[in-house]
């Protein structure tokens, strides 16, 4: 067992357009930072992926301890609507605690092509099949519940820090009136651990120019961390400023092959610039999920996950 923090950058093929990272704490606990989407498949992949991780069996009993949910579009809670799907008292797999803090979309003012309350409505429906299985008794739905009752803007502007067997997620950021578009609500998380000698990880998420100005403005050169997730996939999100403040010299790319290669439509090659990367000449230090070397041929089973799952991780 290692006894290094773990960081799964998961995907199931180089053309996902997802986010899905998965924290294992040397004594194996587990964190999720959002779930990704299910595109193509009519089956959860997830689960799967996580008893790779842990050694286990299809079908052992593992538990989460910890999800965290960054904002509300689909490429970030998907694959959990979906394993929600399929799930019953014999799926064998708890979450402890759920984490997110969206704003009411229907009375915001953002565009309403920024949002789906269709898929919203999934996402809530999911989270009522949780607390349903699971004997968890609410008044009204467990999304609403659940929505900002740990994570808002108080307890941040406080220092929010979420322990899990000594890795401390510290949400430096959550969405705010300012904000101008679902992206810019993004939680921003920095993950680290409690002796201080180890890495530090900064996920951005989705966080927009705006936003990113804002974390900016708050924390300055105090946002300095070795590893970066890569802000929207790596395009058209947070401004060269952020990057600069950060300097990291690992970067997390949740990225397809479509949108890393294309020269024309999407924002990576400007990004690119600011790193001096060309979309060829990638460092050690550019963990690309379009890029690694295998993915699971069945992404529904553990065994074809075994194969592939350890080159999608690196270690605080």
């Amino acid at each position: 067992m290692s006894n290094k923090t773990q960081i799964y950058q998961l995907c199931p093929h180089n053309c996902y357009l997802m986010q899905s990272y998965l924290i294992k704490t040397p004594n194996n606990k587990l964190v999720m930072i959002d779930g990704g989407h299910n595109y193509y498949m009519k089956k959860a992949y997830l689960q799967h992926a996580i008893r790779a991780i842990l050694g286990l069996k299809d079908g052992d009993y593992f538990e989460i301890d910890a999800w965290f949910f960054s904002h509300g579009h689909v490429d970030h809670y998907g694959e959990f609507t979906m394993i929600m799907k399929e799930y019953s008292e014999n799926s064998n797999y708890k979450v402890k605690n759920f984490y997110f803090d969206f704003p009411d979309f229907e009375k915001s003012d953002f565009d309403k092509s920024d949002y789906n309350l269709e898929f919203l409505g999934t996402f809530k429906d999911s989270l009522n099949t949780y607390a349903k299985v699971n004997g968890i008794k609410v008044d009204g739905d467990y999304y609403d519940f659940l929505n900002g009752k740990v994570i808002n803007k108080q307890a941040v502007k406080k220092g929010l820090t979420i322990e899990v067997d000594g890795v401390l997620f510290d949400v430096l950021q959550t969405w705010d009136e300012c904000d101008e578009q679902v992206n810019a609500n993004s939680l921003v998380i920095r993950v680290s651990e409690s002796n201080k000698k180890t890495k530090t990880c900064l996920f951005l998420n989705d966080a927009s120019v705006n936003s990113g100005n804002r974390l900016l403005n708050t924390y300055g050169n105090k946002l300095k961390s070795d590893i970066v997730q890569m802000a929207h996939h790596g395009q058209a999100g947070v401004d060269k400023n952020v990057y600069d403040a950060v300097g990291a010299k690992i970067r997390l790319w949740p990225t397809t092959f479509w949108l890393w290669s294309d020269h024309e439509i999407w924002r990576v090659d400007e990004v690119r610039s600011w790193l001096g990367i060309k979309e060829n000449d990638y460092t050690d230090g550019d963990i690309l999920a379009c890029c690694y070397d295998a993915y699971p041929e069945n992404p529904t089973s553990v065994e074809d996950w075994k194969t592939c799952v350890q080159k999608m991780k690196i270690e605080l």
